[in-house]
């Protein structure tokens, strides 16, 4: 019983810092609002593939949607945020509800990592096969960056 305990406390001690660290390197994002971060992607893409204005048009339309998407969750995001945080507060941590609240956060992330593909399908649509190819050697060049690899 003591070792679990102390497990739980190692567990909830590192899932603590990951989220100030995390919040710390959000802050420290160029452009905070999602709003402010959906203008400078959208903004990246329409300059990087050479979009014309009915591509152009699309992309907004998406980029309005996810937003919209977006704000509507936030009271579900809040209210999740909430629950960790009070669960965090008290002196010993109900696993159960942790498990909970991970399987309710984790259903929100796949509710929207579905909208967004669909969202992603919409504008692959709009694009040439020029295009389509310089957005997955721009996918690759990136996630290669991101990945650690040179």
């Amino acid at each position: 019983m003591k070792y679990t305990t102390n497990i739980m406390r190692r567990v909830l001690i590192v899932l603590g810092v990951m989220t100030v660290l995390t919040a710390g390197a959000c802050r420290n994002w160029k452009h905070k609002s999602p709003e402010e971060r959906a203008e400078w992607v959208t903004k990246r893409i329409t300059k990087e593939l050479d979009l014309n204005d009915g591509q152009k048009q699309t992309l907004t339309a998406i980029k309005n949607d996810l937003l919209a998407k977006h704000a509507a969750e936030k009271s579900e995001r809040d209210a999740q945020l909430k629950q960790f945080t009070e669960l965090m507060r008290k002196d010993t941590v109900d696993a159960a509800k942790l498990a909970d609240l991970k399987k309710k956060h984790q259903q929100m992330r796949d509710r929207a990592e579905e909208y967004f593909l669909t969202k992603l399908v919409e504008f692959h649509k709009v694009l040439t096969p020029e295009q389509r190819n310089k957005s997955a050697d721009l996918l690759q060049k990136h996630m290669s960056r991101f990945m650690g690899e040179k």
